[in-house]
């Protein structure tokens, strides 16, 4: 893959994973997110041994861009609010569920 194609296809990857992580979040709320990024880091286990090009075109662009962290804090802000303990768990839940996902995605490849 030449570096023009890496670029452009790095950009659409971008795009296309901002887009669906925004409409998942902001139809489902915190368990968009948690979903997004749980199966966001599946994904990425899976694709961690994958060829150079195509790790950082869907990797790093897409998984990078659907899988947040600016889309996790805002929510664990918002249930703070209403209740401390649940954005706790919440924290922990995105964290760990990512964190076994990504091992599963790894383990599955």
């Amino acid at each position: 893959m030449t570096s023009l194609a890496v670029a452009v296809s790095f950009g659409i990857a971008a795009a296309a994973g901002t887009v669906l992580r925004w409409r998942v979040s902001t139809a489902l709320g915190p368990g968009g997110t948690l979903l997004i990024n749980i199966s966001g880091a599946f994904a990425l286990g899976l694709l961690a041994s994958t060829g150079d090009a195509t790790m950082t075109v869907i990797g790093t662009a897409g998984l990078g861009a659907l899988t947040t962290v600016s889309g996790l804090l805002p929510e664990s802000v918002r249930l703070a609010r209403a209740s401390p303990l649940l954005a706790l768990g919440y924290l922990f839940l995105t964290i760990t569920g990512a964190a076994a996902a990504a091992y599963f995605g790894l383990v599955a490849a």
